[in-house]
């Protein structure tokens, strides 16, 4: 690859693009999109990386939507046709599109293009981040560091995605939400401790467990109170609010919902 970067004149589909430049074979552009844009289905020529750097954005393809903010970075194939739709402060990006796919990793490229998904934290967006540093830089050895940046990216795309190392994070949120079901810490602070957007933590929660991270804590909740009823002698009102319940009847009204009877009449069927 050229360790030179050459500014082009390449518009961006359907936005405003401000700066463009090609590295070999890749070309990089930054794009604005207006605030509330529709844009109707279509389908890209190359392959890419998007790197959403300010605003929000939703690509629906035709099985599945994916949503994106600020730090995360989109991964598609050229031949993912989808629509999109901008926040309502539209969304400042960078593409990053890869011409020559086969190429960037020895007959790999089009693999790592395989399959459109998102990357909201790790190695990924960390090195999206640094490219558009270099790209707005001046430095007389941008160009160089640019073109190594690109290969490291694809280097870490086309590498085998670690399905383990998501579920860990992913048991760890199951995991801090057992213990502290009873005043379970807020979407944001189990967001930011895993350095992800408190949306994608809900979608991946669901995904992996099949259950929304609110049910999956009434769940622990009922379940926890359902055998307090069994064993304890404290009051319904003392097991209610000890479960995390705001009073007796919310737990009453939960309870009965989910157990099919009072939570009164259980411990009786139970003595």
């Amino acid at each position: 690859m050229s360790a030179t970067a050459t500014v082009t004149a390449q518009k961006v589909s359907h936005g405003q693009a401000r700066r463009c430049v090609s590295a070999g074979p890749y070309s990089l552009t930054e794009a604005y999109y207006s605030a509330d844009q529709i844009v109707a289905r279509h389908e890209h020529a190359f392959p890419s990386w998007t790197l959403l750097l300010n605003g929000s954005f939703q690509e629906k393809f035709s099985r599945e939507e994916l949503i994106c903010f600020p730090g995360s970075v989109l991964i598609k194939p050229a031949t993912a046709d989808h629509s999109n739709r901008y926040g309502t402060t539209g969304a400042h990006c960078l593409l990053i599109e890869a011409h020559e796919e086969d190429t960037l990793t020895g007959g790999r490229g089009a693999a790592m293009f395989a399959v459109t998904r998102t990357c909201e934290g790790g190695l990924i967006p960390s090195l999206a981040k640094r490219i558009y540093r270099e790209f707005g830089s001046a430095d007389p050895v941008s160009g160089f560091a640019l073109s190594v940046l690109l290969i490291e990216l694809s280097g870490a795309t086309a590498r085998p995605t670690e399905p383990s190392a998501k579920k860990h994070w992913l048991n760890n949120v199951r995991d801090q939400l057992e213990a502290e079901f009873r005043s379970p810490p807020s979407l944001s602070e189990l967001a930011h401790g895993r350095d992800v957007h408190p949306v994608y933590l809900c979608q991946a929660f669901r995904r992996e467990f099949g259950i929304t991270v609110g049910e999956f804590v009434r769940q622990l909740r009922f379940e926890w109170a359902r055998d307090a009823l069994r064993v304890h002698a404290g009051s319904i009102c003392d097991i209610a609010l000890e479960a995390g319940f705001s009073d007796q009847a919310h737990f009453t009204r939960e309870f009965t919902k989910r157990a099919g009877q009072s939570p009164a009449r259980f411990r009786q069927s139970k003595v």
